[in-house]
């Protein structure tokens, strides 16, 4: 079970590397059981852009249920089983004469998580340590919580019986060895809360990135404290085990990081590119980790509801319908104050169509009954026909109104030809990323262009053009490729 976690986080991991495509990652030195420090190597990865990284993210990751631990456990050999309990034993054994540090770091050794041991140290250290491999790490962890919990299963969970697990002696310090262990790998509780979202406050990591590893070991968590509470409920080392508190910590974490997506996240500054807005695929991605975990999340709406910390404008829908409504609005907003960094016009209606056009795709997948989509579509028709008349239009206009010349009977159509391939030179490998929105605007720069064109060489049977209208409409269906 543990190792089909690690092999679905590494391969996480992988895809979801930093912006450079390096990550610096833990690698376990010496030999094995070893209580030597982490050694650290930076590998390289191949990584897609951001856009594309971002596109793609949609996070349903599901945790295995503490039925489903059993199960596993039940699953082994009694060989294996007897293995199991004999190096827990070997481990115990030890903790209770070393005074409890070389058999905890071992077993975080074995474990793949001794890089904990670092986060102890100075918080501006942990938060280097933790930067570019946040959800590395928070795979890392909740993997070895679960294998921890399935030891718990194994060895003492329904094979020993519960009364045995509790009076024995080897089970009593099983559960203090865990103990002690926990203490050491909740740290990185405190170091994923500290993490700083990337934004206005300087570098971070991604919001949708804090935000996910925050639920997945929130929930990882929960899951733990109802085994080990099950496992040994009449043990008195239990009493605030995994405490209440923790988890309400995290709770608070989730919804501050959910606040602070809508505004760190939407960072302004001078765009260069019509393409979808880093802000805008961040608030988005971090809307589908909310959708993705809705029961949890929705329950943490809640209790901000209740603590007056959370306003629902409709009460007939669910809190996370009326969060994403919101963080939508404010995300429309900043795109709209970002256009403006624009010196280009054409360039500024096309970033408004992208990323609007992006949201609208988005928001209509998770709550079409309530998001305005109308008036939605309707900025997104405002935005095309202001594009059309900014970028093309001047060129449809040198034929349709041909400047007045006194002295010479010189046809318009060297200048409309001209205007024509300035203007589609210069756009022609700019970014329109959703395909149907492509065809859109293609269309709409055909029906500005081509009729004007094609009336022309009617009423002007004895002008000849350099290209054709056909010719011009198959060059119009390359727009917007990038």
């Amino acid at each position: 079970m543990a190792a089909i976690w690690g092999r679905a986080w590494r391969s996480m991991a992988s895809h979801e590397g930093g912006d450079d495509g390096r990550s610096l990652q833990p690698t376990a030195g010496g030999e094995r059981g070893s209580t030597s420090g982490t050694n650290y190597s930076t590998t390289t990865t191949h990584t897609t852009n951001m856009s594309e990284r971002s596109l793609a993210f949609h996070p349903f990751t599901v945790l295995p249920t503490a039925t489903v631990l059993e199960e596993n456990a039940d699953e082994l050999g009694e060989e294996e089983r007897v293995k199991k309990l004999e190096h827990i034993k070997s481990l115990v054994v030890l903790f209770c004469k070393d005074n409890n540090n070389s058999a905890t770091e071992r077993w975080l050794y074995e474990l793949g998580v001794n890089w904990v041991l670092h986060l102890s140290h100075v918080s501006e250290s942990g938060r280097s340590f933790i930067s570019g491999q946040l959800l590395y790490l928070a795979g890392s962890w909740i993997e070895a919580l679960f294998e921890i919990n399935h030891y718990i299963s194994v060895c003492f969970g329904g094979h020993l019986g519960k009364e045995k697990a509790t009076t024995d002696d080897v089970g009593y310090e099983f559960l203090r060895f865990v103990q002690a262990t926990l203490s050491k790998m909740l740290p990185f509780v405190d170091a994923i809360v500290a993490v700083r979202v990337s934004g206005r406050r300087g570098a971070g990591e991604p919001a949708d990135e804090k935000l996910r590893a925050l639920i997945l070991v929130r929930d990882a968590l929960s899951m733990a404290s109802a085994q080990i509470m099950s496992s040994f409920s009449s043990s008195p080392c239990c009493e605030g085990y995994l405490s209440a508190d923790l988890l309400a910590r995290l709770d608070e974490a989730i919804w501050d990081t959910m606040e602070e997506a809508n505004f760190s996240s939407c960072s302004r500054g001078t765009q260069r590119s019509p393409s979808i807005h880093k802000g805008t695929l961040s608030v988005i991605n971090c809307i589908n980790v909310l959708w993705a975990n809705y029961g949890s999340v929705n329950r943490i709406i809640h209790d901000a509801f209740l603590r007056g910390e959370f306003v629902p404008e409709n009460e007939n829908v669910s809190h996370l319908i009326n969060l994403t409504i919101q963080m939508a609005r404010s995300l429309e907003e900043m795109v709209i104050r970002n256009s403006q960094s624009f010196p280009n016009q054409s360039l500024k209606f096309l970033f408004l169509i992208n990323n609007f056009y992006f949201i609208l795709q988005q928001l209509h997948t998770h709550c079409p009954l309530v998001f305005p989509i109308r008036e939605h579509v309707g900025k997104i028709d405002s935005y095309i026909h202001s594009y059309i008349q900014v970028s093309w239009a001047p060129v449809s206009e040198c034929l349709r109104n041909p400047t007045p010349c006194c002295f010479t009977r010189r046809s318009p159509l060297p200048r409309f030809e001209s205007k024509f391939q300035q203007t589609y030179t210069v756009q022609k490998l700019w970014k329109v990323p959703a395909p149907e929105m492509r065809k859109r605007l293609r269309n709409a720069i055909v029906e500005e262009v081509i009729p004007v064109f094609t009336q022309f060489l009617k009423d002007n049977s004895n002008s000849t053009p350099r290209v054709t209208p056909q010719e011009m409409t198959k060059l119009l269906s390359g727009l917007f490729e990038g």
